[in-house]
């Protein structure tokens, strides 16, 4: 025997098709919010040296992360959204999608106040980032910002990164030009590259992972003496002179 139809039938399945809907933007709308969640972030390891004489504050991406004393080291946990992955293992050789993060590091001296000029880093899931922060020497007196410069290593029982800076781009007149240097490294070494002079600025390739190439500008020199700068990588400085 067929039960015939009710006339509530055809609302009821109205009603239902109604909380589906209703069901499925609620899920909507809380994505959104998840989108901001630490879920969707990846932990990367900073490890950062301070060779000046005073006390600093470090910050990525403007974030003050810690102090740091003189002479003294210790290590940070960044949480970051990846910006990408990388495909090359500590060795070289192709491996799963790792997580990369590109950040801006800077610090500040504690007792002079003065702030460095902000240093890319790139981020390496596995891989802990080394920030050296060395005293820079200021041509014509005052208060000189702390030098910043980035290098990699793998963790583990891998060895940490060792740089080395090549190039014949050493010497400029007054009118100044643009040079490059090449930076010498394993291919699992992420680094950045930094000017302690505003002179002296950097125009590509201003960080990477393994070898690569910085390219310079050398500003005309307009004060009429003779000066000196030098771009850091990875702890090693490449020095720039130019006469007056």
């Amino acid at each position: 025997m067929t039960t015939p139809a009710t006339p509530s039938s055809a609302f009821d399945v109205l009603q239902r098709l109604r909380s589906r809907t209703c069901l499925l933007a609620a899920g909507l709308a809380l994505a959104v919010p998840l989108a901001a969640c630490s879920m969707f972030h990846s932990d990367f390891d900073m490890a950062v040296g301070n060779r000046t004489a005073n006390t600093v504050s470090v910050f990525a991406n403007g974030q003050k992360i810690g102090e740091l004393g003189s002479n003294l080291t210790t290590s940070f946990t960044l949480e970051e959204s990846p910006t990408g992955h990388t495909t090359i293992d500590s060795t070289g050789g192709p491996t799963s999608p790792i997580p990369v993060a590109q950040v801006t590091v800077s610090v500040q001296d504690m007792t002079t106040g003065v702030l460095s000029s902000g240093v890319a880093a790139t981020l390496v899931k596995g891989v802990t980032t080394y920030v050296d922060v060395a005293p820079c020497v200021l041509i014509g007196g005052g208060s000189a910002p702390p030098c910043v410069s980035v290098s990699g290593a793998t963790t583990g029982s891998q060895q940490p990164c060792t740089f080395s800076l090549s190039g014949s781009d050493r010497s400029f007149n007054a009118t100044g030009g643009t040079g490059n240097l090449t930076v010498n490294t394993s291919s699992a070494c992420a680094w950045s590259a930094g000017s302690n002079a505003n002179w002296l600025t950097l125009v590509s390739g201003a960080s990477g992972i393994g070898n690569g190439v910085v390219v310079f500008q050398v500003a005309p020199n307009t004060t009429g003496q003779a000066r000196s700068a030098s771009v850091s990588v990875g702890g090693q400085t490449f020095t720039v002179n130019q006469t007056a």
